[in-house]
């Protein structure tokens, strides 16, 4: 079954064995396996409730190949296996393998045949938690595998504890959320009233040359001026998502020339994955709300490798508000076509579609960033 919401620019590798080039054999002695966990914080608007989607990065560097591999998770009390996901077909051309998965009780598993080094595996799962956590300890994975001798092994990874405070501990969801952490807010209700779950996702990993770990949510900076988050909502070939960032700039260093403008937001773009844009793009400078010049971009994404997501409508909006010294990103990206050689098949209505909502949904784009008299001396 495939997840409700899920990374674009991962969807081909998640729940997966990828090879990673470039990793050395580690020394003797060293770990045989590593993990890069991550927890995208999600929000049901429609009942308030709050989840995590794991995201478990782990890698093969015994440099060896071990087969009869099993990887067990097992979940601290008060916290459950909504939902799991996992590819349904995977090649050896590729590096990639589909694995064997079940839920028994509060434990989650895994198994693949062959295991290679410099490959990963991916524990892809929807949590839910019986009440609300503060701090939450995820014991360590378990690996099961026959070694190079044909001798079962079994090693266990570290424990990792995620602080959860701020995302459990808000009531009344996503809206209210944005609103307390960033003074940002959506009209989620008004503009996609049937898109209840928004799920936070991480700065895509290409970009930023290194997994993410931790608890994915919004990122404010040191003050309330600058901060970033990225939220999607829908599968693949129904997904919306945004990248919102913000910066305080004075009025001098905002953007002021095309050039300037796009080589921004395709930096930001592939925060989203590894897209680039499509020749065709409309830069126009228009009175967007209250914000005079703002650059109003739209056209199209591509996906940079080929038979995976293909393509997809853009729109951004790029703006300074004067009064807060803050100057604003926002990105939309829809996606609305099938997966793999199929992506590159037009769906024009699902597209226009998905266009209509992210653009309603940006227009309620508002900001309560309100500079403290501190700030104004």
């Amino acid at each position: 079954m495939m997840p409700r919401v899920v990374c674009l620019a991962s969807i081909l590798a998640l729940c997966a064995v990828t090879v990673i080039p470039g990793q050395e054999a580690p020394q003797e002695g060293a770990p045989l396996f590593t993990a890069y966990p991550s927890y995208g914080a999600k929000f049901d608007i429609g009942t308030e409730k709050f989840s995590l989607i794991t995201n478990m990065l782990v890698y093969n560097i015994s440099g060896t190949t071990v087969t009869d591999v099993t990887f067990k998770q097992t979940y601290p009390e008060g916290v459950s296996v909504k939902e799991t996901y996992q590819r349904d077909v995977g090649t050896e051309a590729t590096g990639e393998q589909s694995s064997a998965r079940r839920v028994e009780g509060n434990a989650f598993l895994a198994s693949i045949q062959t295991w290679k080094h410099r490959q990963y595996v991916v524990i892809f799962n929807e949590l839910q938690m019986a009440r609300r956590l503060n701090q939450i300890t995820f014991p360590g994975i378990e690996v099961n595998y026959t070694d190079a001798q044909g001798q079962r092994q079994t090693t266990r990874l570290q424990d990792n504890t995620e602080d959860l405070f701020i995302y459990s501990n808000v009531v009344g969801g996503l809206k209210r959320f944005l609103t307390k952490y960033n003074n940002i807010v959506f009209d989620f209700e008004k503009a996609a009233p049937n898109r209840k779950e928004w799920e936070f996702a991480p700065i895509a990993a290409s970009a930023k040359g290194r997994f993410p770990t931790g608890v994915i949510g919004t990122f404010p900076g040191s003050d309330q001026y600058s901060g970033y988050f990225r939220i999607r909502t829908g599968p693949p070939g129904d997904t919306i998502q945004l990248l919102v960032v913000y910066n305080q700039t004075e009025k001098k260093d905002r953007v002021a020339s095309q050039d300037a403008l796009l080589k921004n937001l395709r930096n930001y773009l592939r925060w989203c994955g590894e897209f680039d844009f499509q020749e065709g793009l409309k830069v126009e400078q228009v009175k967007w709300k209250k914000y005079s010049d703002t650059w109003h971009v739209s056209g199209r994404w591509k996906d940079t490798i080929k038979n995976r997501l293909g393509e997809g409508p853009l729109e951004a909006h790029v703006f300074y508000g004067a009064y807060e010294d803050v100057e604003y990103y926002v990105l939309g990206l829809t996606h609305g076509r099938a997966l793999g050689e199929a992506s590159a098949t037009p769906n024009p209505e699902k597209e226009a579609q998905l266009s209509a909502e992210m653009s309603a949904l940006i227009d309620t784009f508002k900001s309560d960033i309100k500079p403290l008299s501190s700030d104004r001396r």
